[in-house]
């Protein structure tokens, strides 16, 4: 190689170093980042403490002396502060904001401000809403101020039966808000914050890791399972023993509904309880359904169940009273309806009634004359047969869907036993053989 080509290609050489590497002094774009020195009171406006105060940077957590005046904080890291070991739940949503950077007085004395409850409209009014006990403070790239205060929502207030897998489901939503500009459109975060869930009594969550990158309306989603109600515990880097949140099931319930709720009692009627699951269950789902009673007992025991179809159980009546009848699936109640059997009065005055004509047609159609101290006679003996005539009538009315409510069937009773007390009185009365 000549002495000009070794000169061209060490200019090269320099030139392309000249290129890729900084010019001494000049600074890296991690120097570029603009650094904000945030101050013990203005720590204590916005986070509502300055005491146990942690601080989040890339190269770790470290806690922030009690002595210091101020800390730095660049875009990506966060001053950390936990208010306590459990979330609280936010009853009401209201449009209160915290102070912002403008309209914090400086000069003023250091006021703790409350936990924010302002989340999305857009949650559904039966949700169950947490704030957790959490605040990161940090700053952008443009040195605005930001307090971020985590949400966690449970869709539903709980956990819904799942039939099919025989254990309890539901949604919750996790998300962040900036309480120093909550009517602000939801902005990126320079670091997202990381936070990792479990239950705490078994079941799963997913996914167990979030990387919450946002702020405001699109908040993540994260599936639980569990066989009972449970909680959830949320760890952070900051904070490795984490908090809890309950997550409470929803009780199942099964509709019974019953034809009838007063029935003629002594087993005289029968009603039909219709079974149906609620309305939020899907139209494939299936759950067997059985059955207990303080009274009679409801036939069949057992059903079986579907979001689209229901079934149908019958009740005998029984004794004089109340018939609490309880629908259970695996085992735990999820449903109980009431039935009365009442003393069966129109009944017994329709038989009574029925036994006194059959007896007056056996006394008016002897072969002899009798005198009138015959007629009790006639009645007594046609009693038996006459009522049991009568229960014989009353359970075939009841086997045609004829209840004895309906108009026609007193009557029908009435006749019946007139029918069973004369021809009762008239077997007793043939002589017999010889």
């Amino acid at each position: 190689m000549t002495d000009s080509s070794r000169s061209a290609l060490a200019a090269a050489v320099g030139l392309a170093l000249a290129v890729s590497a900084p010019a001494q002094g000049q600074p890296t774009a991690r120097e570029h980042a603009i650094t904000t020195t945030v101050s013990r009171t203005r720590i204590h406006q916005v986070l509502g403490g300055s005491e146990k105060l942690r601080v989040v940077r890339a190269s770790g957590v470290a806690d922030v002396s009690p002595s210091a005046a101020a800390v730095a904080v660049t875009p990506g890291e966060f001053l950390f502060r936990k208010l306590s070991d459990t979330a609280r739940r936010v009853e009401h949503v209201t449009s209160g904001a915290l102070p912002g950077p403008s309209t914090v007085n400086p000069g003023a004395t250091p006021t703790p401000t409350t936990s924010p409850t302002l989340l999305p409209p857009s949650l559904p009014s039966d949700a169950a809403r947490y704030a957790m006990p959490y605040r990161w403070m940090t700053v952008d790239s443009a040195g605005v101020e930001r307090v971020l205060v985590p949400y966690f929502v449970i869709l539903g207030g709980g956990l819904s039966y799942d039939v099919a897998a025989r254990m309890y489901r539901g949604l919750a939503l996790v998300g962040v808000e900036d309480t120093l500009h909550q009517s602000a459109d939801p902005v990126t975060l320079p670091r997202p914050l990381r936070m990792q869930l479990a239950p705490t009594r078994g079941g799963r969550i997913s996914p167990a890791q979030l990387a919450i990158a946002h702020t405001s309306l699109d908040y993540d989603s994260v599936r639980i399972e569990s066989p009972d109600s449970t909680f959830v515990r949320i760890r952070t880097g900051a904070d490795p023993n984490g908090i809890v949140i309950p997550i409470p099931v929803l009780g199942m319930s099964v509709a019974l509904t019953p034809q009838q709720r007063t029935i003629q009692g002594l087993g005289l009627a029968t009603t039909d309880i219709s079974v149906t699951l609620p309305r939020g269950m899907a139209r494939t789902d299936t759950a067997l359904v059985s059955f207990e009673s303080s009274g009679s007992p409801v036939h069949p025991e057992k059903v079986r169940v579907s979001g689209a179809e229901g079934a149908t159980v019958r009740l005998r009546s029984g004794l004089p009273g109340t018939n609490t009848i309880r629908a259970f699936i695996d085992g735990v109640q999820v449903g109980h309806t009431e039935v009365v059997s009442e003393l069966p009065i129109s009944f017994l005055v329709a038989t009574l009634l029925g036994i006194l004509l059959g007896g007056a047609a056996r006394f008016v159609g002897g072969k002899r004359r009798k005198r009138v101290r015959s007629l009790p006679w006639d009645i007594t003996k046609g009693a038996p047969f006459g009522l049991l005539a009568s229960i014989a009538g009353a359970v075939g009315l009841d086997l045609v869907h004829l209840g004895l409510g309906e108009p026609a069937a007193l009557p029908a009773i009435t006749v019946t036993a007139a029918f069973g007390a004369w021809l009762g009185a008239t077997l007793l009365n043939r002589p017999g053989p010889g």
